[in-house]
């Protein structure tokens, strides 16, 4: 959907726009499912409007800052600086070569988030217990709101896909591939972040998660 010879990144507000735009949706809402990253743009923008901050500004005071995610960023280009950051690549031509930014990577309601292993492992800890959210709203992430038919999602949950025993989200931009598969049952969970755009990095994740005692992909309690 996006405009033909677009020269400059999208923003969260160009991607509402382009929604506007559009005199259709894929099927009557609530009737079936397909993931949607226009959705999570749109989030940010509620979450804008009923904050009054920006969506950066939010994520850093709500959630990095009290979490102690020291280096965790949504990343402007022309505002801010990742320290010590890892440059995407893809393979092209028999060769590796650096394709780092995308016409949509300033989209940041789904993506363009800067962190580390240690970040992540952080705001995992923090989905077990009211740091973030309290119950009833943190068991809403992880209910089966909707089926799918994808493989390894049976359902699909607030931001998570659920199978059986695990939980998990991944992510990819050009040059970068990521994966979070989360037992919580086990308190174990495995993170993996890829700067390259092959192979993808679930599989990997299932693996690790297996060394440690995690329960095979579609277990259930």
């Amino acid at each position: 959907m996006l405009p033909a010879g677009l020269d400059r990144q999208v923003h969260d507000a160009d991607v509402l726009a382009i929604l506007e735009g559009q005199d259709r949706t894929y099927f009557p809402p609530g009737s079936a499912y397909r993931y949607s990253n226009s959705g999570y743009a749109l989030l940010a923008l509620v979450v804008e409007r009923a904050s009054g901050q920006d969506f950066p500004a939010f994520l850093r005071e709500r959630i990095f800052a009290p979490l102690g995610m020291a280096t965790a960023v949504a990343h402007r280009e022309g505002h801010d600086t990742v320290a010590h950051r890892a440059w995407g690549y893809s393979q092209a031509g028999g060769a590796w070569v650096r394709t780092d930014q995308s016409p949509t990577s300033a989209v940041l309601g789904d993506g363009g988030i800067y962190a580390s292993v240690d970040d992540l492992a952080r705001w995992e800890a923090a989905l077990h217990d009211d740091r973030l959210l309290r119950q009833p709203w943190r068991g809403l992430m992880f209910a089966p709101h909707t089926a799918t038919d994808e493989p390894d999602v049976p359902h699909y949950g607030y931001g998570w896909r659920l199978n059986g025993d695990s939980t998990w989200h991944s992510g990819e931009s050009i040059g970068f591939r990521n994966a979070i598969v989360r037992w919580p049952r086990q308190r174990l969970a495995v993170v993996v972040l890829s700067n390259r755009d092959e192979p993808g990095p679930y599989p990997l994740a299932l693996a690790l998660g297996r060394l440690y005692g995690a329960p095979a992909a579609g277990a259930g309690p």
